[in-house]
């Protein structure tokens, strides 16, 4: 039965809040040593820190998608709750690709850790269109002047986040700064897509 998206937005909003609160968990404070040895152990700490913002960029990028479109969406029914927890399913998984990158970024498995981290930002930029697509198609969208815009761009994000695979297979760094990038364009705002 058709109902409000205030319960589901909150609840979103929660899902989000914990699991990018998360991805810090997975910086481990360097244990003591001799003096003069904890600068150069952060230093060392380098992968982590830069899988920490790349993935902190993107579930924030995600959260404020979910926050554009739920302006628009007016109302839910049974497939969009379900289409929203497999997204929220997808969001709580991301620090534990995060970290997995992160451990393994300067080693010989790099480009596996790579490819975990770049399919599951793929998954999520498909039910992320699933979830907008399923709004749209079912009436639960208002009429409003960025909905084909919103469209066009989300369209664009599985095959942005399926080169990142392709990147992934020749480096694990490469794959973290290209999807900060693909953060930035998912953080523009949808008019720039007007025609």
């Amino acid at each position: 039965m058709p109902g409000p998206t205030s319960r589901l937005e909150a609840f979103s909003d929660g899902v989000f809040a914990i699991a990018i609160t998360l991805l810090i968990l997975e910086i481990k404070v360097p244990p003591p040593g001799a003096a003069g040895e904890l600068g150069p152990a952060l230093a060392r700490l380098w992968p982590s820190y830069l899988a920490l913002v790349t993935s902190f960029a993107n579930v924030g990028v995600m959260w404020i998608n979910h926050h554009r479109l739920f302006g628009l969406i007016e109302r839910t029914d049974e497939g969009l709750l379900g289409l929203n927890l497999l997204l929220l399913l997808g969001v709580t998984l991301v620090p534990f690709p995060t970290a997995l990158l992160a451990e393994h970024l300067r080693g010989p498995d790099q480009r596996v850790a790579g490819v975990v981290y770049a399919g599951t930002f793929l998954v999520l930029a498909l039910i992320f269109n699933l979830l907008w697509r399923h709004a749209r198609r079912g009436g639960l969208v208002v009429r409003h002047v960025h909905v084909d815009s919103i469209t066009r761009q989300y369209a664009v994000g599985p095959l942005l986040y399926a080169a990142t695979l392709g990147i992934a297979v020749v480096s694990g760094t490469a794959c973290l700064v290209v999807n900060g990038v693909i953060a930035i364009y998912f953080a523009l705002p949808p008019r720039l897509w007007q025609r």
